[in-house]
């Protein structure tokens, strides 16, 4: 019971910190059979490992058990209730999404030499960036195995690998632009749909194929999870320069420090051509990074960065919002509702 409960406080936290913190936590307590789900769901993720090569297996289960937020294998739950299935069809495609999603920050602590994941030192700092890339490999892996072995195999094998693709080329997209801050709104938004958005878009529409659904719920659902997958990463990145540092786990201006341009930084970046003159001497390591940071994180807030990318998100939201009308209405359209809405709105 303890850790379905856990998980539900992840969730109850990260609504607080939204503008319908109550609505967000009264939808969740009305769908039936969500916290043992949610339990079942934690077990299968900690035996996902179990047959992995100790290193493997280490490295990877030091991350996934470490927690998280699980909000993709949640939507992916939630889609088959809305589908009207049992929530437990749905925890085969939850776990490949949760796999799935671990596996890119294994592979994104590497590249960007990140020291901390979910509290703790990152899996590449303890056993190294050959295992923990390794290991990301084989959680890639698996997931495909998980899927490929459920009842929905057919439809939901061949999205995951067009989702994972999307992932990686999401991610050469950025490294392209990584250190040079020439990225533009709509490359920024090309690699959001690749990183972020794809995974949420699959998990989502993988429930309803849990569920039996087939044709317009299932694109519908996938349409959702795109959404508020846009509008889940916006709002990171606008945490990014505008955050409580203590609640958002990282120091502010993290993005920048590793060459990242995201939205805020690039309206600033619109506001302010001189900003680059700065930035250049950061990445030559000619110029000090608390000083540049705290001086692009106020060019920032000048510029309106960070209301423009909560904007947007609100838009992407909205957009999502009226894909999910096309469900049919019960507790669990209605959690996804104000899961969404909460996340996209969360203020730390």
């Amino acid at each position: 019971m303890a850790t379905e409960q856990t998980i539900l406080s992840q969730l109850s936290a990260a609504a607080d910190r939204g503008l319908r913190p109550e609505r967000a936590q009264a939808a969740l307590a009305e769908v039936p059979r969500l916290p043992e789900t949610l339990a079942e769901l934690e077990a299968r993720l900690a035996g996902s490992t179990a047959d992995a090569e100790a290193r493997l297996g280490a490295a990877a289960r030091h991350l996934v058990g470490a927690g998280g937020k699980r909000i993709r294998p949640l939507v992916a739950l939630l889609s088959c209730g809305a589908n009207g299935g049992e929530l437990a069809a749905a925890i085969p495609y939850a776990v490949a999404a949760e796999l799935t999603h671990s596996a890119t920050l294994l592979h994104d602590d590497v590249i960007d030499d990140g020291p901390v994941r979910r509290g703790q030192p990152a899996s590449r700092v303890v056993w190294g960036n050959s295992v923990s890339v390794l290991a990301g490999d084989w959680l890639l892996t698996r997931a495909l195995e998980i899927v490929a072995g459920a009842p929905a195999a057919g439809r939901a094998l061949g999205p995951l690998l067009a989702t994972m693709r999307r992932l990686v080329e999401g991610e050469v997209l950025q490294l392209t632009f990584r250190g040079t801050f020439a990225a533009t709104e709509a490359t920024y938004l090309q690699v959001v749909d690749g990183k972020t958005a794809s995974l949420f878009g699959w998990a989502t529409a993988a429930g309803a194929w849990a569920a039996g659904a087939d044709g317009e719920l299932p694109a519908a659902l996938a349409a959702f999870g795109e959404g508020i997958g846009v509008a889940f990463q916006l709002v990171d990145d606008a945490l990014d320069y505008a955050a409580d540092p203590g609640l958002l786990g990282k120091k502010l201006g993290a993005d920048l420090l590793e060459g990242k341009a995201t939205l805020p930084l690039i309206r600033a970046l619109e506001a302010t051509p001189a900003l680059r003159e700065r930035l250049a001497l950061l990445m030559e390591g000619r110029a000090d990074g608390g000083e540049v940071a705290g001086e692009v994180i106020e060019a920032v807030r000048r510029s309106g960065g960070v209301e423009a990318a909560r904007a947007l998100a609100r838009d992407r939201t909205r957009g999502a919002m009226a894909a999910l009308e096309r469900v049919p209405d019960g507790p669990h359209r209605r959690a996804l509702a104000e899961a969404a809405r909460s996340l996209t709105e969360r203020a730390f």
